[in-house]
């Protein structure tokens, strides 16, 4: 099969030509009937495209999610007509969540079986399994359309505000000959310039900024995802004013040791209500629905700025509106506020009041991280954090995905590069997101070490993603938080007076009859695992993880005590 321009392809080789020149560097695909052209592409392209396996879709699909929210740019998966599908669901939904730009495909039916319930066909359409959480969603019509659709699709999802998209591909596309198309120099992709907000809205915002008093800045999801965490440390000091994020956080919108950091929005409800300017930036406000919704005082102007002209008015009502990318405009504010006298002349009272709520955020930080320090076998959170960030090098990535734990991290780690801290939202809540994410996040971060601190219950969703992990000598470092299984589900019910409560062990949310051995589980598959229990040993287990290019597992027995924190936090 001659591959020059007038000859012949199949809709296999136009596909992978077409990733190739969008810039394509890892596929992510399990093979099955039907797909045996396009794997055979993928090998005939193996020294321009890496290709990824995993041992089900679930993970095969997050991996390719954490491997698209690290780089920022669209990832490629395809999976198995309509079972894969329904596998790869919740990476489809946490891209939702996390605005990914997670590029799904199936490989469906043939088209002469369209409609005849034959083999692994669907009732109507497989894209309606993706549809209310994608930007776009269509099945290629014919091969000579394929680059078409595939490059809409990456410029679907790569164009913020980012989200997944999903593309259906009949089987019988992967062999049928089409003429290949001229090459084009220029990349597949076209260059995208971000907008920033209305002149006339930033001005509107600048005036009211000078003039406040007491003004806060709440940084989302959005300042990190689109490059913009300078240009909001620019306006935060220009200011002088506390910085707060979101109530959970997946990207993280500030540095938390920078002086004006002061927590998240929900555990300052006094400092917000005494707000009279509040600025939020790519803000998700998810409430739990535990606790008391949340809103903001009558006296306080909120200006909503964001990429999403839906989510102005979704969570919140702002006075002030802004539709626009975040660097160009907190670059506008930052760069007129700085020269702004009157700003000035406010920003030493301004700060003053905001170290004095830095203190207290340092304060209830330490009394949490101090909490059971001395005990070993187990070990609390605090003790684990501390050792874990005295061992790790400086450009670490951490994974957030602990389970009851999960607030302690957002707490007590010290990010200094928010681009190096990933987590879950509520809006994207799903068990088994971290386990295979951190293996896409390592995939993107060559240079730097992943280090992936789970929940034991939350893990075993995905646990398989190891051997992925192991396989292709992927060299996450997975710290496995065992404290016997689902606690934070048995602690709210707990202190939600549920009686469900008493029936923990008899409804097998605890995992201690029989218990798990998650370390012997990760030397089954092929991965370096070991347990331990005290901090030395920790201490010696992350050197060694360290000091190693291979995927390691570490379990720590973690103190069950930590649980009755976590309802608290839960409900802030």
């Amino acid at each position: 099969m001659s591959t020059s321009h007038g000859q012949t392809v199949n809709g296999a080789e136009l596909l992978t030509r077409s990733l190739v020149r969008l810039g394509v560097e890892h596929v992510f695909n399990i093979p099955g009937l039907g797909l045996f052209p396009l794997v055979e592409a993928f090998y005939r392209h193996r020294d321009e495209m890496r290709y990824i396996t995993a041992l089900n879709e679930t993970n095969l699909a997050l991996i390719a999610n954490g491997y698209a929210r690290a780089t920022g740019k669209p990832a490629f998966v395809n999976v198995y007509h309509a079972s894969g599908t329904a596998l790869a669901m919740m990476a489809v939904t946490t891209a939702w969540g996390e605005n990914v730009p997670l590029v799904l495909t199936t490989t469906t039916s043939s088209r002469a079986l369209i409609g005849r319930d034959q083999y692994a066909g669907v009732p109507r359409a497989v894209t309606e399994m993706s549809e209310q959480f994608v930007k776009w969603s269509a099945e290629v019509p014919s091969v000579d359309r394929i680059p078409e659709f595939l490059e809409r699709a990456f410029q679907i999802a790569g164009t913020a505000p980012y989200g997944p998209v999903h593309l259906a591909f009949p089987m019988d596309l992967w062999a049928e000959e089409t003429t290949l198309p001229a090459e084009q120099a220029e990349a597949a992709r076209p260059m995208v310039f971000a907008a920033a907000a209305d002149a006339e809205g930033i001005e509107r915002v600048e005036s009211l900024l000078a003039a406040s008093e007491r003004p806060i800045l709440v940084a989302g999801g959005e300042v990190v995802r689109y490059g913009a965490i300078d240009q909001l440390v620019a306006l935060a000091e220009a200011l002088g004013c506390p910085v707060l994020s979101e109530p959970y956080i997946a990207d993280l919108g500030f540095p938390t040791t920078h002086p004006q950091y002061v927590g998240k929005l929900s555990a300052n409800r006094d400092l917000v209500d005494k707000a009279d300017v509040a600025l939020l930036v790519g803000v998700e406000l998810t409430e739990s629905g535990l606790g008391p919704a949340f809103g903001f005082a009558d006296g306080t102007v909120v200006v909503n700025t964001t990429t999403d002209a839906n989510a102005l008015r979704r969570q919140f009502r702002p006075d002030i509106g802004l539709v626009g990318h975040p660097h160009p405009t907190l670059a506008r504010l930052a760069a007129a506020l700085s020269a702004d006298q009157a700003t000035a002349q406010k920003r030493d009272a301004r700060l003053e009041a905001t170290s004095a709520a830095r203190r207290s955020h340092n304060e209830t930080t330490e009394t949490l991280r101090r909490a059971r320090w001395d005990e070993q076998n187990p070990l609390s959170i605090g003790r684990i954090l501390d050792v874990l960030q005295r061992s790790m090098p400086a450009d670490t990535v951490v994974v957030n995905h602990a389970g009851a734990a999960q607030l302690h991290l957002e707490l007590m780690l010290d990010v200094d590069d928010p681009s190096r801290y990933f987590g879950i939202s509520g809006k994207a809540s799903a068990q088994g997101w971290g386990g295979p994410a951190a293996i896409g996040i390592q995939l993107a971060r060559p240079q730097q070490r992943v280090v992936a601190v789970l929940g034991d219950g939350g893990f075993q969703f995905s646990s398989t993603c190891l051997y992925t992990a192991s396989r292709f000598s992927i060299p996450v470092i997975y710290l496995i938080l065992n404290n016997g299984g689902w606690r934070d589900i048995a602690s709210i019910a707990r202190h939600s007076g549920n009686e469900a409560a008493a029936g923990e062990a008899e409804f097998g949310w605890s995992f201690t009859d029989p218990p798990i051995d998650h370390a012997a589980f990760a030397r089954s598959l092929g991965m370096h695992g070991v347990q331990v229990g005290d901090a030395a040993g920790l201490d010696k287990a992350l050197a060694a993880a360290f000091a190693s290019d291979a995927p390691t597992l570490i379990e720590i027995d973690n103190s069950t005590a930590d649980v009755e924190d976590f309802f608290t936090l839960f409900t802030k």
